[in-house]
């Protein structure tokens, strides 16, 4: 049994902690900002409804009161309001999610590379230390398991002198 597999395996549980570590870093800057994302989205959707709505009810008083045609004008800004809300909400991932995620990977990971590629990388990387651990463990096992058997053969001679 030799110090060196020790040594082996405090690095590789270092490498793999230190794996874990960016990995949970790559998940939270993905986590928050789909967060974010959706906040923002859920936010630029409802002014532009509220607005929309004032729209509406400024459109609806204008029908009842005049008969004009007016109403019809209003209408239309309200429509077109109520459309760019739906387009920013289908449009939340490309103008809010990926742009946040790509800042936080800058900020946090600092890192200008994607982060579902970040991600990717680091998973082989945790996947990889935690096969090295394993494999450490194992060879120590293996190692302590001879020094028992060592140790019981020893046993035996001693015990075979004090017969003798």
């Amino acid at each position: 049994m030799n110090t060196s597999s020790y040594n082996q395996l405090l690095s590789d549980i270092q490498s793999y902690a230190k794996s874990q570590y960016e990995l949970l870093k790559v998940r939270s800057v993905e986590q928050s900002s789909q967060l974010i994302g959706t906040i923002l989205g859920y936010i630029v959707a409802l002014s532009l409804v509220l607005i929309g709505i004032i729209f509406l009810c400024i459109a609806f008083a204008a029908w009842l009161e005049q008969w004009l045609p007016m109403w019809a004008s209003y209408l239309i800004i309200a429509a077109a309001i109520m459309l760019i809300a739906l387009i920013f909400w289908c449009g939340k991932q490309l103008w809010f999610t990926r742009p946040i995620e790509k800042q936080f990977s800058k900020t946090i990971l600092k890192t200008n590379t994607p982060l579902q590629q970040n991600k990717q990388l680091l998973s082989s990387q945790v996947n990889i230390r935690k096969e090295m651990v394993e494999r450490d463990i194992n060879n120590i096992r293996q190692d302590w398991l001879q020094l028992q058997q060592i140790l019981v053969l020893i046993r035996e001679l001693f015990s075979q002198n004090k017969s003798n």
